[in-house]
């Protein structure tokens, strides 16, 4: 945004308030078209705003500028303040230029947002422009006028300098209103994330936080809730519907039907439909495929996603294809009448299975206590509780040393490479469990064996971590005994960093690459966790301003060669992994640390991995490092 622009336009601005409102204490549900340019001034509460098709989630004090003829929704659960001044401006303007200026920005359309640094004088002010417009005097409106431009330099000034802060627009509200908007389309949650630019971790953690589910479990439920109105209408027969939902085929669409609803979709339309046969349909009750479903189902029906299917299948191999066909077959029993007496079927599963809830908000059918358990990532987390998987991605393990004295040689078979699983591979292990990071990965694995979605991000702890993963896998006394090893080593290596650095010592990582440095993460990769997190060390002063203020890349904050002399810590580590061969900027090659050789290297291989089993031996590692510097150095 322009400021300065912005600012020169204002300064020739005639200004007229037309009205100000004043909201306290009340929960709101208001959808309003605005007659005048507006300020929207949140000051207590928090509330889902909407200014046209921008969703905001506010939980404090925050300014919106609204455009004429914008549309505001503002929707609380709780008692929300706030003020809302309508008015109506001009650019006075002598010459082209500020006519130019005016038509290329529209001051008073154009939409903007300010979370305010100093939101006490702020909040002063409004006070005191309400009240004096409450007297309804000439005088005291004069006073209005002057506080309205004075409230408008506040703004500007804040996010000129930096100080302020535009309004986040809400993703999570993004997230859900593109997956209303996108029912009939697969879920790429990495292209959601992208568009979002926001991690696909952050965007599971940030989605499950709002609606307790993640962003695939509740297209599953919208869908479903789709399903049943066009079940109920009895106007298209099932493949149609399965089409319009995006589903591959019918059958794929009844085994998610009757998981959700414990009916068949044929057994819910003939249910229904008698009882919706008896009541008036109004309009309400008229719903429609968009364009692009009715689309999809009349393909289907001359055949067109049938020869896709053919083409498809072709490309895949033969024991994947005969497994994928034995469990097509089990689910075409959906559309069938269930036995009359189920209690005469004797339930020889049910005490070797439970139902949990995965992290994703998946709620799954798995063993009680798996054995034999295929990972894409999770490979830390299952050796702490003393159990070796049958498979893994074992390309992993070459950053991951500290892992390896928990498994033999040929115990894990790998199952892929560059993150990437073989089907076929995780087939021939015959798994009674798989375990992911990526829920878009779910829908293949869970015709293997049962799924589920575990997320490190979803804990507090590295310890709470490995006591989540002994409730999955049924291993919860072993995790007890990790959880309490965890603790008493940990504290050991706090107390011999404490007996041998001075008091308020600060700490960095640098990850060194080619064109730039990077400042390693407090939650992540590279020892970042293990350091910060774990033993609890002080970080460098703007390095913890990089923690509160801005999201990491990978686990690593980027910063320029040309000022990295800005977060060397007291104590500095140094990795080299992605720079081995290159040359560092004089920058680097000339800071003190560099020169006087007062850098502790760490080995890539140990500390890229940042799971609790890796991130305990790490902790060890570091405590030793540092007491063994600190020797050098007294000598």
């Amino acid at each position: 945004m322009n400021y300065d622009a912005y600012m020169l336009l204002w300064e020739n601005a005639h200004i007229k308030v037309k009205h100000i409102e004043y909201v306290f204490n009340n929960e709101v549900q208001k959808k309003e078209v605005m007659n005048y340019s507006s300020l929207l001034i949140i000051t207590v509460g928090e509330a889902e705003i909407v200014i046209g098709n921008n969703p905001y989630h506010v939980q404090r004090f925050s300014i919106f500028h609204i455009g004429k003829s914008q549309t505001l929704h503002i929707k609380s659960k709780k008692p929300l303040n706030y003020f809302l001044i309508h008015y109506k401006g001009d650019v006075i303007y002598a010459d082209a230029f500020m006519q130019h200026l005016q038509m290329q920005y529209q001051p008073f359309q154009t939409e903007f947002s300010c979370v305010p640094a100093n939101p006490i004088v702020i909040q002063k002010l409004l006070y005191d422009m309400f009240n004096k417009w409450q007297t309804g005097s000439i005088h005291e409106h004069v006073f209005v006028k002057a506080s309205f431009y004075e409230l408008i330099y506040r703004v500007f000034q804040e996010l000129a300098e930096g100080q302020g802060r535009p309004h986040e627009m809400d993703k999570v509200e993004l997230a859900r209103l593109f997956l209303e908007e996108h029912i009939n389309e697969p879920l790429s949650i990495q292209t959601l994330a992208d568009s979002l630019q926001i991690s696909t971790r952050h965007l599971l953690r940030i989605f499950k936080a709002r609606y307790g589910i993640g962003p695939q479990i509740y297209l599953q439920q919208i869908k479903i809730k789709r399903a049943k109105q066009y079940l109920i209408a009895n106007q298209y027969d099932i493949k149609e519907i399965a089409i319009s939902l995006g589903y591959e085929d019918e059958y794929y669409f009844s085994r998610a039907f009757k998981k959700e609803t414990s009916m068949a979709p044929s057994i819910f339309r003939l249910k229904y439909t008698a009882v919706m046969s008896e009541i008036a349909i109004t309009n309400e009750n008229h719903f429609q495929y968009n364009k692009n479903q009715l689309e999809q189902a009349k393909r289907f029906k001359i055949g067109e996603n049938e020869v896709m299917m053919k083409k498809m299948l072709k490309h895949i191999k033969t024991p994947f294809l005969l497994s994928l066909l034995v469990l097509l077959a089990a689910c075409g029993e959906d559309t069938k009448q269930p036995a009359e007496n189920n209690e005469s079927v004797p339930k020889t599963e049910e005490a070797e299975t439970k139902t949990i809830t995965d992290d994703s908000g998946r709620e799954v059918e798995i063993p009680v206590k798996a054995q034999r358990i295929v990972t894409d990532w999770y490979m830390g987390q299952i050796l702490a509780l003393d159990v070796v998987p049958v498979g893994a991605i074992t390309a992993n393990l070459d950053y991951a040393a500290f892992l390896k004295p928990y498994y033999k040689d040929g115990e894990i078979t790998n199952v892929g490479t560059d993150g990437n699983a073989s089907l076929e591979k995780i087939l021939e292990l015959k798994p009674d469990l798989i375990i992911t990071w990526n829920p878009e990965d779910v829908e293949k694995y869970e015709k293997i064996a049962p799924t589920i979605v575990f997320s490190d991000t979803a804990y507090n702890s590295a310890t709470d971590e490995v006591k989540a993963m002994g409730e999955f896998l049924g291993r919860q006394e072993e995790a007890a005994v990790f959880a309490k090893d965890f603790e008493n080593r940990v504290t050991q290596a706090q107390q011999k960093i404490n007996a041998a650095i001075p008091e308020g010592a600060t700490f960095t990582i640098f990850d060194l690459f080619e064109k730039n440095a990077t400042v390693v993460g407090n939650s992540s990769v590279s020892g970042g966790r293990a350091l910060y997190q774990i033993l609890g060390v002080k970080p460098q002063e703007k390095i913890q301003e990089l923690f509160d203020t801005k999201e990491s890349n990978g686990g690593r904050y980027e910063i320029s060669y040309e000022v990295v002399g800005d977060y060397v810590g007291d104590y500095v580590f140094v990795i080299n992994f992605f720079n081995k061969d290159g040359k560092l900027p004089p920058t680097w090659t000339n800071l003190d640390v560099i020169k006087n050789n007062k850098t502790i290297p760490l080995e890539a291989e140990y500390y890229f991995a940042s799971d609790p089993l890796s991130g305990l031996h790490q902790a060890e590692d570091l405590a030793d490092k540092i007491v063994e510097y600190t020797k050098s150095q007294e000598k």
